[in-house]
């Protein structure tokens, strides 16, 4: 799988995020936005996405995902991608403190993913650095911060915001 072919999938993946969520958590939001940026690596660390509340817009670090696209197969990049939108999504509900909207991604992982093996649920168990061997410093934006970096949006990314203006 390439990058592209995942740029077409996303918006899928997202509507089993929000579907898995309003399922365990009953919780839901329409109309947000997805934009991928190359947010870097730093240190064998990284920021898989982040979002700013109480925006509209998640972004995506286009760095790691990247290399995950080379480096593993199909299942763990779906995963990633899920788990990374999971996370988001729940930010977006309004769960601002990180170790709480860990705690949420988690549960819902593990009523979603039954098998104790699925890569979302490791992913949620163990981190999004776990499917990322011998990670080191591949780039890191100027001074550390994404200003100024290109946002590449991903249209058509939430299907369900539009269903209000047809």
């Amino acid at each position: 799988m390439n990058l592209e072919e995942l740029k077409q999938e996303i918006p899928n993946i997202f509507d089993q995020v929000k579907k898995d969520v309003k399922k365990i958590y009953s919780r839901h939001r329409a109309g947000l936005n997805l934009g991928l940026v190359k947010m870097g690596i730093y240190r064998g660390g990284f920021i898989g996405g982040m979002h700013f509340h109480p925006g509209t817009d998640i972004l995506m670090n286009k760095t790691p995902l990247e290399i995950i696209l080379k480096e593993q197969p199909y299942e763990i990049i779906w995963a990633y991608t899920y788990h990374i939108l999971l996370h988001e999504y729940i930010h977006s509900l309004g769960i601002l403190d990180e170790q709480q909207c860990r705690i949420i991604t988690l549960r819902i992982s593990e009523e979603i993913f039954k098998d104790v093996n699925h890569p979302a649920r490791i992913l949620a168990q163990n981190g999004i650095g776990t499917y990322f061997p011998n990670l080191h410093l591949i780039y890191a934006p100027p001074d550390l911060k994404p200003d100024g970096i290109p946002i590449e949006y991903i249209y058509n990314f939430d299907n369900e915001s539009y269903d209000y203006y047809s």
